[in-house]
């Protein structure tokens, strides 16, 4: 079995993980946890430095986002299928880059999970996006999908170095006017059911990894 890492932009995100594995008494030994820093790239920084630890492993990321094109529910666990590098003003056409530069990479998927999880498109934005307008322009372009501020910068590294990512995200906000202020009410509740979530995964799919 290779080493599995999971990676999260901040140790918060994957502390209830930690407790949920020490509990049921999986063997740790087989598991590293890497905190790599919010945003488009402090994670490829930290973790282009850690490369060859990462290409001998199986690398899970895991983390939240915002939602925009379905209901908002706090704590709901979405699988990436796809990571996507957007924003608002590439959205609403006020921007450009080709397409061949920066391409949607897919996630590994991991299929016949223990729970019902849902796969969805991840956007890579440069920032929380705070507006109705903008939050508009998103969906029209890119449909149902979550915002997160790190999954494309990693996503494009390790495709580089022929490493598979799989992803999993809990839902902390609605992406819009009040995404930054729903986030701090729920981040809390979503850093533990993604750690619930991601330890059940474990019990039933451990040969797998």
């Amino acid at each position: 079995m290779k080493k599995l890492i999971f990676l999260s932009a901040i140790e918060d995100e994957s502390s209830y993980l930690k407790s949920y594995i020490n509990a049921l008494k999986i063997n740790t030994e087989k598991i590293l946890f890497l905190a790599f820093g919010v945003g488009l790239f402090n994670g490829i920084i930290y973790l282009h430095k850690r490369i060859s630890t990462l290409s001998n492993g199986r690398v899970i990321l895991i983390g939240t986002a915002g939602i925009m094109g379905e209901d908002f529910i706090p704590g709901k666990i979405y699988q990436a299928s796809s990571f996507k590098l957007g924003s608002v003003t590439l959205a609403e056409g006020k921007g450009y880059i080709p397409q061949g530069v920066y391409p949607d990479i897919k996630a590994k998927v991991i299929q016949h999970l223990p729970e019902d999880i849902e796969t969805l498109p991840v956007i890579n934005t440069p920032e929380i996006t705070l507006s109705e307008e903008g939050a508009g322009f998103l969906i029209k372009r890119y449909g149902i999908c979550l915002e997160n501020l790190e999954s494309y910068s990693i996503a494009n590294l390790f495709k580089r170095n022929n490493i598979n990512l799989s992803a999993f995200f809990a839902v902390t906000n609605k992406v819009g006017i009040l995404s930054h202020k729903q986030y701090l009410e729920n981040r809390e509740f979503a850093w533990k059911t993604l750690g619930d979530t991601i330890s059940k995964i474990l019990l039933s799919h451990w040969n797998e990894f």
